[in-house]
C-alpha cells in the first residue's frame, strides 16, 4: 500500500507542486482575509443573519427571491458560521471558499482529461483559473461568487475521462453543489445530456440526472420570483443596447487576454479619445468577423471544427454563459464578476485551438496570447497601487476597512451599533439575534 501511494507522488510530483504553489500564492494574495475573515454584502445581510434567526433546515432551504436562485453554498457556510463563536464567524465563508477554490484545482490537475491531456495543459489550466485577468478580487474568497469556480469545476468534470459503469461519489457531490448553487452550471445540461448519449453509463446518468433536477428546481425559484414581483427589475430584461455589446467586447474578449491595466493602457496612449465609440467597435468587430469568415471558409479548418466535440462544447458554453449574462446581469453591467466565466471559457477556447492549429505561425501566435493572458494576470493578481483609478486592492487588503473581530466588539457593547462589513463603506450590517 505504501509503495503504491509512493508511486502516486512520484506520478504527480509536477501537479503536487503545481498545488502547493497555488495554496501559497492564494496567502499571498491577502493574506489579511485569510488572517482575519470577512464577511462580503449578501453573506452577511442576509445568508448569515437569516442562519442565526433560524434553524438549519429552514436555512438549508433558503434562497433570496431579489436574486431568483438558490445558492446553496452560502447556506451551508452560514450555518457553520453559527457554531463558531461571533468573532470568529466569517472564517467559515472564507476558508470554506477557499476549500473550493482548491477543489477546482484538483480536478483540474489529478484527473484524466479528453481537453486536459497533458501535463502541460493541466498546469496551464490551473493557473489560467487561478491568476488570469478575468479572475477579479471581486470573487475572491466569497461564498456568493464560489458558484463560479463551482461551473468552472462543472465545465472540467464534463470533459473527464471516465467510462466506468458506476458511482463516483466525488464527482457527483460536485456537480449537486455546482448545479444547486446558482443558474450557471445548469447551462450545462444539455452537454451532459449528449455525453450521457454518447456512453450511456451509469456515472453519467447519475450527473445527468442531478443537473436536469437542479435546473428544474432553480427555473422555478427563477420563474416565482419574476411573477411575484421579487426578481431584482434588471434581471429576465432581454433588452441589449450597443453600450452593452462594447462593455462586452472588452471584458469578455480583450481584458481576458491584456488585462485591465494594459487594455486601459492602449486605449489612454494610442490617442483612442479621438475615435467615436462606434468606430472603435466596430474595429473590434471587425476583427472578429474577419476571423471567423477566414475559419468558416477555410473547408480544411471548417470541417475538423465540426468534428471536434471539445472546441464545439467550448463554444457552445461560451455562447450560452454569454447570454445568461446578457439577461441576468444587473442593468447594463456586463463586467467584473459577471465577465469571469465568459472570459475564462474563451481562453480555453483559445487553448482549444493551440491544438487545433496545424501550422507553426498559428501555433505561435496561441502560444502567444495564451502566454500574454497568463503574464496580465500575474501582474494584476494583486493589482497595483500606483497611478491608477481605482484602488481594486480593496477587495484583498484592509485599507480603513470594518474588521470583523473589533466590530463585534464595539456591537457587544452597544448592541444599537451597525457593524461595518465588505465592500466598505457601502454596505453594513444591523445585527438582531432573536
Amino acid at each position: 500500500m505504501f509503495s503504491k501511494l509512493k508511486q502516486k507522488i512520484n506520478n504527480y510530483k509536477i501537479e503536487i507542486f503545481a498545488l502547493i504553489l497555488i495554496i501559497f500564492l492564494s496567502f499571498y494574495r491577502s493574506p489579511f482575509i485569510l488572517l482575519n475573515g470577512r464577511f462580503v454584502g449578501e453573506e452577511a445581510t442576509y445568508h448569515f443573519l437569516f442562519a442565526l434567526n433560524n434553524d438549519f433546515i429552514e436555512n438549508l432551504f433558503y434562497f433570496i427571491p431579489l436574486a431568483g436562485y438558490y445558492n446553496l453554498v452560502p447556506n451551508i457556510l452560514t450555518e457553520i458560521s453559527t457554531l463558531l463563536p461571533l468573532e470568529l464567524a466569517p472564517f467559515s465563508t472564507v476558508y470554506g471558499s477557499f476549500l473550493i477554490l482548491i477543489n477546482l484545482q484538483i480536478i483540474c490537475l489529478f484527473y484524466n482529461s479528453y481537453f486536459l491531456d497533458t501535463k502541460f495543459k493541466k498546469i496551464y489550466v490551473s493557473f489560467l483559473l487561478f491568476a488570469s485577468p478575468p479572475f477579479v478580487p471581486e470573487i475572491w474568497l466569497n461564498s456568493l461568487n464560489s458558484q463560479i469556480y463551482l461551473c468552472l469545476t462543472a465545465i472540467l468534470i464534463l470533459f473527464i475521462n471516465n467510462q466506468k459503469n458506476k458511482i463516483n461519489y466525488y464527482l457527483h457531490s460536485n456537480i449537486f453543489i455546482a448545479s444547486f448553487s446558482g443558474i450557471y452550471s445548469c447551462v450545462l445540461a444539455p452537454f451532459f445530456l449528449i455525453r450521457y448519449y454518447y456512453n450511456k453509463t451509469k456515472y453519467d446518468l447519475t450527473n445527468l440526472t442531478i443537473i436536469i433536477c437542479a435546473t428544474i428546481i432553480q427555473l422555478s425559484i427563477l420563474a416565482y420570483s419574476k411573477f411575484s414581483n421579487l426578481l431584482l427589475e434588471s434581471k429576465l430584461e432581454f433588452t441589449i443596447n450597443f453600450d452593452m455589446v462594447i462593455l462586452f467586447i472588452y471584458n469578455n474578449l480583450a481584458k481576458p487576454i491584456f488585462g485591465r491595466q494594459l487594455t486601459h493602457w492602449i486605449y489612454e496612449n494610442l490617442n483612442l479619445f479621438s475615435f467615436s465609440i462606434f468606430k472603435i467597435s466596430f474595429l473590434l468587430l471587425f476583427f472578429i468577423f474577419a476571423f471567423l469568415i477566414y475559419f468558416i471558409l477555410n473547408k480544411n479548418l471548417f470541417s475538423r471544427f465540426k468534428k471536434d466535440p471539445i472546441l464545439l462544447s467550448l463554444v457552445f458554453i461560451f455562447v450560452l454563459l454569454s447570454a445568461v449574462i446578457f439577461i441576468g446581469s444587473a442593468g447594463i453591467h456586463v463586467g467584473g464578476r459577471y465577465a469571469v466565466l465568459p472570459g475564462s471559457v474563451f481562453l480555453l477556447i483559445l487553448l482549444r485551438l493551440f491544438t487545433f492549429s496545424n501550422t507553426k505561425k498559428m501555433r505561435f501566435f496561441f502560444i502567444f496570447i495564451l502566454g500574454l493572458s497568463l503574464l496580465s494576470g500575474i501582474y494584476e493578481f494583486r493589482p497595483p497601487t500606483k497611478n491608477v483609478k481605482h484602488q481594486y486592492i480593496k477587495y484583498l487588503d484592509c485599507i480603513e476597512c470594518p474588521i470583523w473581530e473589533e466590530e463585534i466588539k464595539k456591537w457587544r457593547k452597544n448592541k444599537n451599533y451597525v457593524i461595518g462589513i465588505w465592500p466598505y463603506p457601502r454596505k453594513n450590517l444591523s445585527l438582531n439575534i432573536n
